[in-house]
């Protein structure tokens, strides 16, 4: 019930509760309205997207922006999938691809690290490693960006080069190059501190005569984690299968920076790419503008406009719109169940 009974007898906190709801009501007509303009542009005509000021409806709804971004899926020989460097199917594999090994590697890993640090470790080895993993919340990812590039380059240095072998100049010791891979855009982000703060809170509400009892009863630490541990916690782990899925399936500056081959991109950098080319931007020299200036003409007039970057822009978000929608019993179970604690 939106404005409950309780209060009526008390003004200010019948005003304090409708202040309550309409700054929830702005918030989520700020959260929504992106997708809305970005929704009936998609349908708008070229001339239509351009008008200033801009219309809240199209009047003259059209979908040939969609039959567009078809051929760019199918990978068709029309002027705009001209534009793109393969089919757009390719690059939403991609980003499935990435944000799958993120999901079933950094999972596992966050929850089982969470529940060591909360069941079985014990005195200041417990708080330094909780201080650990938790500091990295506090630091900015552009912060992170060098080493971890040159972690990619490197792996396990993140240093230009990779260091010799002492008393041998002409050895050096054995490295991994990961860059250009979609496992230099995964491994960074598998850990997430966010992940684990979630679920080490949870296990924490979890009574140790339980766990203890389990022990007694013989059993082992990883069959405790599974047979116990891992069904009472389902709605936290569908909370943080929702933020792993939606933070490395939005990824973009990161695969920007670490990824060269243009078969290799994910979804949202591909997009921006043939952003770029449509705007024009990135050129270096009049040479490429000409080109560009060139291939923008084919590009409209093959009828490529803004609504057909919309409706790339829709088909982008969508996964993570359906995930909400599936897990959102599960995630609501979870955000209730944090609260309560």
């Amino acid at each position: 019930m939106l404005f409950p009974r309780v209060g009526r007898k008390q003004p200010m906190l019948r005003i304090t509760w409708w202040l309550v709801v309409a700054f929830l009501c702005l918030g989520i007509t700020l959260h929504l309205f992106p997708f809305y303009f970005m929704l009936i542009t998609s349908f708008k005509s070229g001339q239509e997207v351009l008008q200033f000021p801009p219309t809240w409806w199209p009047h003259d709804a059209t979908i040939a922006g969609w039959r567009l971004v078809v051929s760019l899926v199918q990978g068709g020989n029309s002027a705009a999938a001209s534009l793109m460097d393969g089919p757009f199917w390719m690059f939403f594999l991609n980003s499935v691809q990435i944000t799958f090994w993120v999901l079933v590697l950094g999972i596992p890993i966050t929850s089982l690290a969470a529940y060591a640090n909360s069941k079985l470790q014990t005195g200041p080895f417990a708080r330094w490693s909780f201080i650990f993993f938790i500091g990295t919340l506090m630091m900015p990812a552009a912060l992170t960006l060098i080493p971890n590039y040159l972690l990619t380059r490197n792996f396990p240095f993140a240093l230009p080069e990779v260091p010799g072998i002492p008393g041998n100049p002409d050895l050096v010791f054995p490295s991994v190059r990961i860059w250009d891979t979609h496992w230099a855009v995964i491994l960074p982000i598998v850990f997430q501190a966010f992940n684990f703060l979630l679920f080490k809170g949870f296990f924490d509400t979890i009574p140790n005569s339980v766990i203890q009892a389990a022990r007694v009863d013989g059993g082992s630490e990883f069959n405790i984690f599974r047979r116990i541990v891992l069904p009472m916690s389902v709605p936290v782990y569908a909370v943080a299968i929702w933020t792993s899925f939606s933070g490395a399936w939005d990824q973009f500056l990161w695969p920007l920076v670490v990824l060269q081959t243009p078969e290799k991109m994910p979804a949202s950098v591909e997009i921006y790419l043939l952003l770029q080319k449509f705007t024009q931007a990135g050129a270096t020299n009049a040479e490429q503008a000409t080109a560009q200036a060139q291939q923008m003409q084919e590009i409209l007039a093959a009828g490529m406009s803004w609504n057909g970057l919309m409706v790339l822009g829709i088909l982008q978000s969508l996964p993570v719109f359906i995930a909400f929608i599936v897990c959102r019993e599960y995630l609501l179970r979870g955000i209730r169940l944090r609260g309560l604690k």
